[in-house]
């Protein structure tokens, strides 16, 4: 069949009388001859191979030239990869430096945290806590127990100011009573409170070197003594009604007598001494890092090494990106040195090297030629149905083809 192709195309005269002729005229002959039969077409195509690989023949000059280049392009490709492994080296070493400053900024970003005020550990924390808490509680009972006695008078019989029974006897006197003795301990806690806010304003004012100001501080606790001081009068001036009314005194009660009587004292001490106390504590805890959110400066310190962080990561993404792209080129290098080294030994043992990419160019030259007669003699729709079958006929030969090379080498 080859034979015959030839003899009716004319492919393979170089002479005056049977003319060369080009891939693509070959194509449109070879067209011509079989009617566009897709069958046809492997046929032809061994045809396209056999002249594709007479043009690929050189003589001995050629041939050396040839070898000479292959091994410039292997030398070229073997520079390339050395440039490749350095650069590889180097961005490596890139990337390690750039993975340590993101540790060192987020060991930075710890250590801010960290010493933002801390001012004891866990065990006093708890402690403290605890202990402000019973404190609490305390205080709530004793100004219930005080605020009833101030308001409603000690009761009759009784030679102490401390009533066990207060919530039960201010539920009997009406749902007035019950919200009294509730809601004046209230009044302490709340001036505590407001204590522990100017102590925190003043640390404030100390950290912007502006000077403190105690003036509110002495105020309050100025208010509660006072305060603490007419609950103790009044439950020693009941107290002492209570004893005269019982026999215990014979005289009356003179307001000068506050500072000889012992439960003037005991309510001080008890109240006020106590509630100092119970302030200091509740600054500690409400003060305490564990309790508080993260200051104005250290917000803005560790967003702003979050921002580097963030662009350290960009750095190291396309570091790593560059390394991802050398090792590929690395081993597109070697493969390349690979493939020319064969090519070498193929031509200097006599073995041609086909050129994949120019045999891919000739069966496409060959076709377009095919596909040229195939329109000009065919309705649209008989030369696209012989079209589509013909370069799927071309496609199935190329690819075995490709295999059968890629085997032998």
């Amino acid at each position: 069949m080859p034979e015959n192709n030839n003899k009716h195309t004319g492919f393979n005269g170089d002479n005056l009388e049977n003319p060369r002729i080009t891939y693509h005229q070959f194509g449109f002959r070879s067209a011509n001859y079989s009617n566009s039969r897709p069958e046809a077409v492997d046929g032809f195509l061994d045809n396209v191979y056999e002249k594709f690989l007479d043009e690929q023949k050189l003589d001995e000059n050629g041939l050396k030239d040839r070898i000479a280049i292959l091994k410039a392009e292997v030398q070229q490709e073997k520079e390339k990869k050395g440039n490749s492994i350095a650069d590889l080296a180097s961005t490596k070493s890139n990337k390690e430096d750039k993975e340590r400053e993101i540790h060192d900024l987020e060991l930075e970003k710890i250590e801010i945290k960290k010493g933002d005020g801390e001012v004891g550990g866990t065990l006093p924390f708890v402690i403290g806590a605890f202990i402000t808490l019973l404190l609490t509680l305390y205080l709530f009972v004793f100004y219930s127990s005080s605020s009833y006695t101030v308001f409603y008078g000690v009761k009759p019989g009784a030679s102490g100011f401390i009533n066990s029974n207060v919530f039960t006897d201010a539920l009997n006197k009406g749902p007035g009573a019950i919200a009294l003795v509730i809601l004046f301990p209230v009044i302490f806690l709340g001036l505590g409170f407001l204590i522990h806010d100017t102590l925190e304003n003043n640390k404030k004012l100390a950290s912007e070197n502006k000077p403190s100001k105690y003036a509110l501080i002495i105020s309050l606790i100025l208010v509660t003594f006072i305060a603490d001081a007419f609950v103790g009068y009044k439950i020693s001036e009941g107290v002492y009604a209570n004893n005269f009314n019982i026999g215990l005194t014979n005289d009356t009660w003179n307001y000068s007598m506050i500072f000889s009587d012992v439960n003037f004292y005991i309510v001080l001490v008890l109240g006020f001494v106590v509630y100092l106390i119970w302030g200091l504590l509740l600054h500690f805890v409400l003060s305490h890092p564990y309790l508080k959110s993260e200051s104005e400066r250290v917000k803005l310190l560790i967003e702003f090494i979050n921002n580097k962080i963030s662009e350290k990561r960009k750095e190291l993404n396309i570091i790593v990106s560059k390394i991802n792209n050398l090792e590929s080129a690395i081993v597109n290098c070697d493969n390349k040195i690979k493939e020319k080294e064969v090519d070498i030994i193929g031509y200097q043992n006599g073995v041609i090297p086909i050129n994949v990419a120019s045999l891919k160019g000739a069966v496409g030259e060959f076709m377009g030629g095919w596909q040229a007669y195939s329109h000009g003699n065919f309705d649209s729709n008989t030369a696209n149905q012989l079209i589509g079958d013909s370069i799927r006929a071309s496609e199935k030969w190329l690819e075995i083809k490709i295999k059968s090379l890629n085997t032998e080498r």
